[in-house]
């Protein structure tokens, strides 16, 4: 690898496709299957593919060539499934192949290396509305295009590319990595990277190493740690800063298995909302 860091900067000139033709962008990459008016379900490789709303709602943002068969089939139905696979080199070849401009769905598919299946997820097999999913993915999450949020924002409805703002309906997992979730997670999946088409002659890929965890650093206040991880725990459930300023004081080890446990009591009573008088109150209780 060359060795850069005492060099001086120079101005990268501004291109169309500039995060591949003006600069680096390094990312993971999506494979959408959507369905055309056949009912038959085909693959679309994405970069630009990245979560959009992440607090209260579940969205996603998909930039795409206007016309693609991603972009006729997703606004035709409304319906696609975003499947996420592991590195493998000889899927790599193939998956370059489903990027290719030009060809029409049954083109693309020919020498398909995955395996597709209905979703399991009732009311969403597939059909000429719901595509099919990939059986290799180690996630696939299931979306609704949302045309009503896209017309309304001139930014996505007037752009030269197709911005697909979609809600994420489903988050489907494989159960290892379901279980690997949480504190208790071991390792990461070995998702490929890709820095894009570049140079007008290739597609450039990248291998994983595997991943590695490091704690989280005793900085800052302990409220905001106690905060992040609470309202990370159950979609329904909010704890209010007033409450997690009140846990500050459990250690670190036990610090997720108490707030489970509050949450647990709080679903059991209908609460939505963890905030110092329930967490005094449950502290009264125990003491009692």
């Amino acid at each position: 690898m060359p060795d850069t860091k005492n060099e001086p900067f120079v101005s990268s000139p501004m291109r169309d496709n500039w995060y591949q033709a003006s600069s680096y962008y390094t990312s993971s990459f999506a494979l959408i299957t959507t369905v055309n008016e056949a009912g038959f379900t085909s693959i679309g490789p994405y970069q630009l593919s990245f979560p959009f709303e992440v607090i209260e709602r579940r969205s996603w943002m998909v930039v795409s060539r206007p016309n693609s068969n991603t972009h006729v089939n997703v606004t035709r139905t409304l319906k696609c499934a975003l499947n996420f696979v592991e590195y493998d080199e000889e899927h790599i070849k193939r998956i370059l192949d489903f990027g290719y401009p030009g060809q029409t769905p049954e083109e693309k598919m020919v020498d398909n290396p995955f395996t597709l299946i209905d979703s399991p997820t009732p009311g969403r097999e597939s059909n000429n509305i719901y595509p099919k999913i990939i059986q290799e993915a180690y996630e696939v999450f299931e979306c609704t295009l949302d045309v009503e949020r896209i017309n309304e924002n001139p930014i996505l409805r007037d752009a030269a590319s197709a911005h697909l703002l979609l809600n994420i309906d489903n988050i489907l997992l494989k159960e290892t990595w379901m279980k690997n979730l949480g504190d208790n997670g071991k390792t990461m999946p070995r998702a490929a990277l890709t820095y894009g088409f570049r140079g007008a002659t290739k597609f450039w890929f990248g291998e994983p190493k595997p991943a590695y965890a490091l704690p989280i650093p005793d900085k800052g206040p302990n409220h905001e740690v106690v905060n992040y991880i609470a309202n990370r725990l159950d979609e329904d459930v909010k704890f209010t800063m007033d409450a997690c300023k009140q846990l500050t004081g459990i250690p670190k080890a036990f610090l997720r298995p108490a707030l489970e446990g509050i949450l647990a009591e709080a679903k059991k009573r209908g609460a939505k909302q963890v905030d110092l008088d329930f967490v005094l109150m449950l502290n009264k209780e125990r003491d009692n």
